[in-house]
């Protein structure tokens, strides 16, 4: 999966927008280090699925490819009919050692195999590496530009506010109309960046196994169970999966959690205003529904009212 200087990889390029919030690559290029040439990302009618989330895979040019520390993009957001273009310098080092060490945890089947590009409305630009685990490498803004548009035929478009509202109606009818009310909400995907120092646990005679977490800056892994204290700062969880084994009936179930965004950082908010550690405790029961999500400074507790289970 790697040449033997380990400087290329088999990677491959992905495009990323949040769900509900319809965007389209026009141009984009990941730019190999140190070279002119680089790795195209994928266009699509519009995307739009989940923030952190590959959408569209090309498999194109050679299987072995140098990491890249550029990246060139340009994009419509469709709530916003607007056009936006950004070139960033990306953190190569950072991207090169998460290769490596991706690597160096499985040789057949690396940690990662995708480089992801977002985009989000206000030209908010994320990019990860993506595979079976995602983490961020780079956020900034692109900047609006003008210039004429062409649907993905080729064909001019004459009306772009038409087009981005006939576009918009494949969304379900309640989700439109709730965006249209509320407004977009600028600034969200960059606040699910803002990190806390917080660690797992779980109650007292729960173990917990298979365990993974998605965060709502669109990052996600594996976490090793029993828990180890872990209080580097990290961004708000938006959810967990998980199976646990009650020995009463040795039966082992499957959880699936999710959290409130702003239930769960106002509640980081209160109990971090001091850079106090904060622990999130899990407590699994049956009934599943009644399993509860609580946060402790080990001052302070507030249990989430807000959580929703998995089916």
């Amino acid at each position: 999966m790697f040449t033997k200087n380990k400087t290329k990889f088999d990677w491959l390029a992905q495009e990323s927008a949040p769900k509900n919030f319809y965007m389209r690559v026009i141009e984009g290029t990941f730019y190999y280090h140190d070279q002119d040439g680089g790795l195209y990302i994928p266009t699509a009618a519009k995307i739009g699925y989940s923030w952190g989330e590959g959408e569209s895979v090309h498999v194109v040019g050679d299987d072995f490819k140098a990491l890249p520390d550029r990246v060139d993009i340009r994009f419509y957001s469709f709530w916003e009919n607007k056009l936006y273009h950004g070139s960033f310098e990306l953190p190569y080092e950072k991207i090169l050692k998460l290769f490596k060490e991706g690597v160096a945890q499985d040789k057949e089947l690396p940690t990662f195999r995708y480089i992801v590009v977002g985009m989000a409305p206000g030209g908010a630009v994320a990019v990860w590496v993506s595979g079976r685990e995602t983490r961020e490498v780079f956020f900034g803004y692109a900047k609006p530009y003008e210039d004429d548009m062409r649907d993905p035929l080729g064909s001019p478009i004459k009306n772009t506010l038409e087009y981005a509202q006939r576009n918009l109606k494949y969304l379900n009818v309640d989700i439109y109309e709730r965006i249209k009310k509320e407004g977009v909400p600028f600034g969200i995907w960059e606040k699910y960046r803002k990190a806390y120092p917080w660690s797992f646990a779980s109650s007292p005679g729960k173990q917990l196994g298979s365990f993974g977490v998605s965060f709502f800056n669109g990052e996600s892994y594996r976490i090793n169970t029993p828990f180890k204290e872990n209080y580097a700062d990290k961004p708000v969880p938006s959810g967990i999966g998980f199976t646990t084994l009650f020995p009463d009936n040795k039966t082992k179930y499957v959880y699936g959690i999710n959290f409130d965004y702003a239930e769960t950082a106002e509640a980081m908010e209160k109990l971090g205003t001091n850079g106090q550690e904060i622990t999130l405790l899990i407590n699994p029961i049956l009934p599943k529904t009644k399993s509860t999500i609580s946060l402790t400074n080990g001052k302070e507790t507030i249990e989430l009212k807000k959580i929703t289970h998995d089916d």
